[in-house]
C-alpha cells in the first residue's frame, strides 16, 4: 500500500469511526514500526526510478557497527544485483542514467572475479567495460573508477599486454574530459600504458632541474643512468638512498649516473634535503605540481620509488632497479669494480 492510499484510508476511518480507535491503532503501528525497522536490503517492487534510488542509497550506505557490517556483507551484493537486473529488464532506453547505472553496478560486482580469471575471462570483462564506456555521452568519477580499477587489476594479474591496451583506451577517453580531475587521471592512465611497454625502448626525459636549469637528457647518452622517481616525504625512497649512493660511488667512474625526478612540492625543503644528504646527481623539480610532475604523468608513475635503469644506448633495461637488482644490472652493463671483483 502506498502512502497516498494509506492516508486516504486513515481519513476515511476518522470520518466513519471517530478519532479514538483510529489514533490508538496508529500508535500501535508506530510501535510496531519501531520494533521492526525497515529492511534496507529489501529490493522495491516499484518502477525504474524507485530501483535506481534504491541502488543509490545502498551504494552510498556505510555500515558502522559490527552487525551492520555483517549484514552488509551478507545482503548488499544480492540486493544490488537484483535491483540492477530489474532495471535492465524494465528500462527500454539503454542510454538512460538508470540503465547505465545498472550496467555499471553489474560490472562492479563482477570485479572480484577479474584477477582470478583466465586471460580469456579478463579479455571478455575488459570488452564489457569498454562497451559500457564507449556508450557513454558524459562521464563521472564512477566511470573513471571502473575503468581504472579494471586496468589495474588486469595489470596486477600479470597480463600486461591487455592492461596496456585497457590503460591506453580509457586514458585516451578520459584525458579529453572537461573535468580537470578526470582529465588528469586520463593522462596518468595513458602514461601507465606508455610505461608498460617501455622496457627495451628509449626513454624520454625533459624538465627543469632543482637549480632552475633546463635539463639536457642528451648529455647522458653513452652512460648507464638510474632514473629515480622519489620524494623527501616517501619513507621507502629515503630508505633506498644509501644503496643508490653506494653504487654511485662505486660505479660513477665507470659511467654510472643518476637522475632524480622529485615529486615534492616544497622547493626549499627539497633543496635543504639534497644539500644535507650531499646528493651529487641532477634532480628534476617543478614548482607546485608535486605528484603531478609532467614526467610522472607521462610515464604513469602511481607509486614511488619507481626506479628505471637505462643503458648506454638510452634503452630501458630494468623497470625496478632497487636493492640488489641495481648492482646486478651495473655489473652486467659496466663490469665489476675492483671491490666487487675481490668479493
Amino acid at each position: 500500500m502506498n502512502r497516498q492510499a494509506f492516508s486516504l484510508l486513515l481519513l476515511t476511518a476518522l470520518f466513519l469511526f471517530g478519532s479514538t480507535s483510529v489514533f490508538s491503532e496508529e500508535s500501535d503501528n508506530e510501535k510496531a514500526a519501531k520494533a521492526k525497522p525497515k529492511d534496507r536490503y529489501q529490493v522495491p517492487e516499484g518502477d525504474v526510478a524507485a530501483l535506481a534510488k534504491f541502488l543509490d542509497g545502498l551504494m552510498a550506505y556505510r555500515p558502522k557497527t559490527t552487525d551492520e557490517i555483517l549484514a552488509y556483507r551478507q545482503k548488499a551484493r544480492k540486493a544490488m544485483e537484483s535491483a540492477a537486473d530489474k532495471i535492465l529488464k524494465l528500462e527500454k532506453d539503454k542510454s538512460s542514467t538508470a540503465y547505465r547505472k545498472a550496467v555499471s553496478v553489474k560490472l562492479q560486482l563482477d570485479l572480484p572475479k577479474l584477477q582470478a580469471g583466465t586471460e580469456q575471462d579478463q579479455k571478455q570483462y575488459y570488452e564489457r567495460v569498454a562497451k559500457h564506456i564507449d556508450a557513454g555521452k558524459s562521464f563521472g568519477q564512477p566511470d573513471l573508477a571502473l575503468a581504472y580499477t579494471t586496468s589495474q587489476l588486469i595489470e596486477q594479474s600479470g597480463n600486461e599486454e591487455l592492461a596496456g591496451e585497457a590503460y591506453a583506451k580509457f586514458g585516451a577517453i578520459f584525458e579529453k574530459n572537461d573535468d580537470e580531475t578526470l582529465a588528469g587521471y586520463g593522462k596518468m592512465m595513458s602514461g601507465v600504458a606508455r610505461r608498460l611497454v617501455l622496457l627495451g625502448k628509449e626513454m624520454k626525459i625533459d624538465g627543469t632541474t632543482l637549480e632552475g636549469d633546463k635539463f639536457d637528457w642528451k648529455a647522458y647518452r653513452g652512460k648507464v643512468v638510474l632514473v629515480d622517481f622519489w620524494a623527501t616525504w616517501c619513507g621507502p625512497c629515503i630508505a633506498e638512498l644509501p644503496n643508490v649512493k653506494e653504487n654511485y660511488e662505486k660505479y660513477h667512474d665507470k659511467g654510472f649516473e643518476v637522475v632524480g625526478i622529485s615529486l615534492d612540492e616544497d622547493r626549499k625543503r627539497l633543496m635543504r634535503f639534497v644539500v644535507e644528504n650531499k646528493l651529487p646527481w641532477a634532480c628534476l623539480f617543478e614548482d607546485g605540481v608535486g605528484t603531478n610532475h609532467p614526467m610522472a604523468q607521462y610515464y604513469g608513475v602511481m607509486g614511488i620509488p619507481t626506479m628505471m635503469l637505462v643503458d648506454r644506448k638510452g634503452k630501458v633495461v630494468s623497470m625496478s632497479a632497487r636493492g640488489g637488482e641495481l648492482e646486478r644490472q651495473l655489473v652486467r652493463l659496466l663490469g665489476p669494480t675492483d671491490e666487487a671483483g675481490g668479493e
